[in-house]
């Protein structure tokens, strides 16, 4: 058993009590988080908060919302800048939700990312079990004559790729959507893209979403290091 599944289940059994101490806090600092927990919960030690920490927010029990702070509330995906999501996108999600037998990962769009990277190409990516990644890909191609498919490929290219587990989504219209620190580590990943990803441009950008208070550099580097880009993204 590993360490933390103990406390784990202490926590959640806990639950409704420690919802209950930061009632009415939209935003509650990680000090705060500790202290409450540990008071609440004798097995969550300093040591292993971590890793509950990290669980809480896997399951979406608890989300970041910048400056090391949380919520235990979704945070509005509304104002987020440049999400929002077109009929035939939604169409491809569909089609392949329908075909699939693996839970899907995520869709993204270049085009979220052009007032920072305004030289990208329109891309939509679609990220599926890596399991699945070439049937997903046939069952585009295949269907390719079916309204919603069809409108797609006249507004952009779609790109099919591996879902990573760990990486950072939210959702819109309740499909998994990549947050920006999970698209900034990919642009410079996928071969279509890195052309037109400069170093000096994903800097640029980085530089620029976070003055906007729109990425979290905590989450990104989690993001880069499990995609063993640590180096590139810890300057």
């Amino acid at each position: 058993m590993k360490p933390y599944n103990a406390p784990l289940a202490e926590v959640l059994h806990a639950w409704p009590r420690l919802r209950s101490r930061f009632h009415g806090q939209k935003q509650i600092s990680e000090a705060q988080l500790l202290t409450g927990f540990t008071q609440l919960v004798s097995a969550v030690a300093p040591a292993i908060w971590p890793t509950i920490r990290q669980e809480l927010l896997r399951n979406e029990l608890l989300y970041e919302v910048g400056g090391n702070c949380f919520s235990f509330e979704a945070p509005l995906v509304t104002s987020a800048p440049g999400t929002m999501l077109e009929t035939a996108w939604l169409g491809v999600w569909q089609q392949l939700q329908a075909h699939l037998v693996l839970p899907l990962g995520c869709l993204w769009s270049t085009q979220w990312l052009h007032p920072y990277l305004p030289d990208l190409p329109d891309l939509l990516v679609v990220e599926v079990s890596w399991a699945e990644v070439n049937y997903a890909r046939q069952v585009l191609e295949n269907h390719q004559a079916e309204a919603a498919v069809a409108t797609t490929s006249a507004l952009c290219s779609v790109l099919v790729r591996a879902w990573r587990p760990s990486a950072p989504v939210r959702r819109v219209k309740g499909i998994p959507t990549a947050r920006p620190e999970k698209m900034l580590v990919d642009v410079g990943q996928i071969p279509e893209l890195a052309p037109f990803a400069s170093e000096a441009a994903l800097k640029s950008a980085l530089t620029a979403l976070h003055a906007s208070g729109g990425l979290n550099m905590d989450r990104l580097r989690r993001y880069a290091v499990a995609c063993q880009l640590s180096e590139q993204w810890n300057t």
